[in-house]
């Protein structure tokens, strides 16, 4: 078996510009899943008008269904990246949300316009289930952490793109000129993903396994092992929270603006761009925190800060320039935390797995999150808006469980195979003897 260990030692390794080309595609995609989410918002009053129906109904029913669709693609996509490769699964993605949100302009009728609102959904989450695990796994892990943050930081600035487009175009063409807009963008980003090589470490895990004859093991074998059972239960419980924390405040800011502030909604939404700045503020000192003094205490720290921050941001009775302050400090500390998250959810899993169990934490994190508006709007009814955002904040504690549960991922080994030598002791239940020996003698870095 000598020389098993010699040729499946590690993976061959891609050249920088072939790992900075990855990165981009990447964060380009992200780039315009942050258009095809934020479009539909900016928009929402010209379409109501079109279909006669109350902005409400298009904002909170069809939001959600956007939500769900998101929710669904965000596990499927991660499940789908780990059979048939990042590259592929990565390329399906930027066309099905492309050409769903291209084709929401032709929407003659809610039936239309809300089915293509979940297709559009289910495509974009592929970008965050195979992006960062592709992105992840082209670099060192000396330089992961700042290529997961560039990557992040795409979406901030597709966010600012949408309002340039929409300023640009809808005055002059109408509300479906900017969704058959996405067809360009579609087309450049997939062009650039043709040139995509496959991830080292996928390919190098398939070849691997094919020489020793066995099967890739799944993310629900892997649950049976406590070792995975525990950082998947405190990846989901991450998840819950960055995903929970943003949708319970989110969808209310600008309306807040415009109650307390007497802002006209337009005013309003430059205001709240004081929000995505501030996240994308955050992304930068995360990656710096992560690797000076590590993902798991500047998590935990970022974390506790954060909550108060947000408890002093949403008191009430400020000035407008008070509230501006704390909303750029409030969503730098949920970009700081997504940013970690995204980084550790990358990290802990090893590449057998890492896709499906990325897209399945951060799935079930948005499936709760999809009751963050709803509870926000119920507990507003009883103790107002500002106190129901203020509580929202202990859902940080699921994510100082989730870190404190966790090992410190910066200086983890990053392996490829779920059954490492060291995992082989008492886990024969999940393959046979011989396949177990065969994976005995892969060396994991």
């Amino acid at each position: 078996m000598q020389s098993n260990r010699a040729s499946l030692a590690s993976p061959n390794t891609l050249s920088v510009g072939a790992a900075w080309l990855i990165t981009f595609a990447a964060g380009f995609g992200l780039f315009f899943d942050a258009f095809a989410s934020v479009i539909y918002t900016v928009t929402v009053p010209l379409v109501a008008k079109d279909f006669h129906v109350s902005p409400h109904v298009l904002a909170g029913t069809f939001g959600s269904v956007f939500l769900i669709g998101y929710t669904f693609g965000t596990i499927l996509f991660g499940v789908l990246a780990d059979r048939l490769g990042r590259r592929l699964t990565l390329g399906v993605s930027i066309v099905g949300y492309g050409v769903a949100t291209a084709l929401t302009g032709l929407s003659n009728n809610l039936l239309m316009l809300g089915g293509l609102r979940c297709v559009t959904g289910v495509g974009g989450a592929g970008e965050f289930s195979v992006g960062f695990p592709y992105v992840s796994e082209v670099w060192s892990r000396a330089k992961m952490a700042r290529a997961i943050g560039l990557t992040y930081a795409f979406w901030g600035l597709g966010y600012f793109f949408t309002i340039f487009v929409f300023e640009t175009l809808v005055p002059r063409f109408g509300w479906r000129a900017s969704y058959f807009f996405a067809l360009i963008p579609t087309a450049l980003i997939l062009i650039a993903r043709l040139r995509l090589e496959e991830s080292p470490r996928f390919v190098h895990v398939l070849e691997a396994l094919k020489k020793l004859n066995t099967k890739k093991t799944t993310l629900g074998q892997a649950w049976r092992m406590p070792k995975y059972r525990r950082r998947l239960g405190a990846a989901i419980l991450i998840a819950i929270a960055i995903t929970y924390g943003y949708y319970a405040l989110a969808f209310y800011l600008s309306a807040y603006v415009v109650g307390t502030y007497h802002m006209t909604p337009a005013s309003a939404g430059w205001f709240t761009m004081l929000f995505v700045a501030g996240d994308m503020f955050g992304i930068p000192i995360a990656v710096l925190a992560a690797n000076r003094f590590g993902r798991r205490r500047s998590a935990l720290i970022g974390g506790v800060i954060g909550m108060v921050v947000t408890f002093l941001w949403w008191q009430g009775n400020l000035s407008l320039q008070s509230f501006g302050i704390l909303e750029f400090l409030g969503s730098t500390f949920i970009g700081f935390e997504w940013t970690i998250a995204l980084i550790v959810l990358c990290e802990i899993f090893p590449t057998e797995i890492r896709a499906s169990a990325f897209g399945w934490s951060l799935g079930i994190g948005r499936i709760v999150s999809i009751a963050a508006p709803s509870v926000t709007e119920l507990l507003a009814h009883y103790i107002g808006l500002e106190r129901a955002i203020q509580s929202s904040v202990l859902i940080y504690l699921c994510l100082l469980i989730g870190f404190l549960l966790l090992p410190e991922s910066k200086t983890m080994e990053s392996s490829e195979f779920v059954l490492s030598p060291e995992d082989l002791d008492g886990e024969l239940v999940l393959a046979s003897a011989g396949n177990l020996q065969g994976r005995a003698n892969l060396e994991v870095r």
